[in-house]
């Protein structure tokens, strides 16, 4: 088996003769890992899953799914942002719609959806009309019906959007044993930073259709300094030419985010600092490096948690 699940190089999309949705992005993803793509809305996410998926066709560049060239769609599923989930089917029926979508009969499809409707715990609720389904169940339907023919890569365009707290730790832990048990490569977009930080063994950023840094969750947070400082003042400019040389720094409204190795040490002696220029500073937040202070230093662009698509 091929070491390499996805090998995109230089491939290209626009609609029409002035929108570019992706940019001659280049990636590898790694034959069962969970690989997180993100960015905000019309970063190239979705368009590029899409490629991927075969739903829109490349303008230019190569993509080579499992060494092969031709993307089989028997090799790959894909749950979409919207739920494919029939409201006025019952569980159970749209499990077994979807496994006939894929050749699946008799005995063989009757074992499948039994299987499945265990796993997502939907056993006792699979004769109800899924139009009464809470948010949860509806998306461990969608995934349900997204692995029923057993692919061995899975597309998942930000599967808990909209989900509360509790609904979305149930479908991590799904996604996660996909991973583990049956060796799936799990390729998903998302814009919750926790969501990345939970699941991905490997993260890229995309910001207007191009790829801005890609790696190891650890890499790419090792590469800042480990403490962010945010100050608020009416001289944010001001602030950032006083503070400007040793470190990272990006300026957002009328905030100054800089990156410190210690930040409560470092704190008193940036403040001293700002004072003996005669920089007014109104607040100050420090916080840990995360995923998003990564693409916000790497784009000045805010992954908005609750952003929808």
């Amino acid at each position: 088996m091929t070491s390499v699940a996805i090998d995109m190089k230089q491939v290209r999309k626009t609609y029409g003769k002035k929108v570019v949705a992706v940019e001659n992005l280049s990636l590898q993803v790694k034959t069962g890992s969970i690989f997180a793509l993100l960015g905000p809305n019309g970063s190239g996410k979705t368009t590029t899953i899409r490629m991927l998926t075969s739903l829109v066709s490349k303008d230019g560049g190569d993509i080579h799914i499992f060494g092969e060239n031709k993307i089989d769609k028997h090799v790959i599923g894909c749950v979409a942002q919207n739920s494919g989930v029939d409201p006025l089917g019952t569980g159970k029926e749209n499990l077994m719609m979807q496994g006939k979508i894929y050749g699946l009969k008799g005995q063989i499809l009757k074992k499948r959806v039994d299987e499945l409707l265990k796993m997502f715990h939907l056993e006792k609720d699979q004769n109800r009309l899924s139009k009464n389904y809470s948010g949860g169940m509806k998306r461990k339907l969608d995934l349900a019906m997204g692995i029923i023919h057993k692919p061995r890569l899975l597309f998942l365009d930000e599967p808990t959007t909209g989900l509360d707290p509790e609904a979305r730790s149930d479908l991590w832990k799904m996604i996660k044993q996909l991973q583990e048990e049956q060796g799936m490569t799990v390729v998903l977009t998302t814009h919750y930073m926790e969501e990345a930080d939970e699941l991905a063994d490997y993260v890229a950023f995309m910001n207007e259709g191009k790829l801005v840094i890609e790696g190891t969750k650890e890499s790419l947070k090792r590469g800042m300094k480990s403490d962010t400082l945010i100050f608020q003042s009416p001289h944010v400019e001001k602030a950032k030419e006083v503070l400007q040389g040793e470190n990272q720094l990006v300026v957002k409204e009328d905030k100054l985010h800089v990156q410190v190795t210690d930040g409560a040490t470092k704190l008193p002696e940036l403040l001293h600092e700002l004072k003996e220029h005669g920089v007014d500073i109104d607040s100050v937040t420090l916080s840990k490096v995360n995923l998003g202070d990564v693409y916000f230093m790497h784009t000045g662009k805010t992954l908005m948690k609750g952003e929808s698509k």
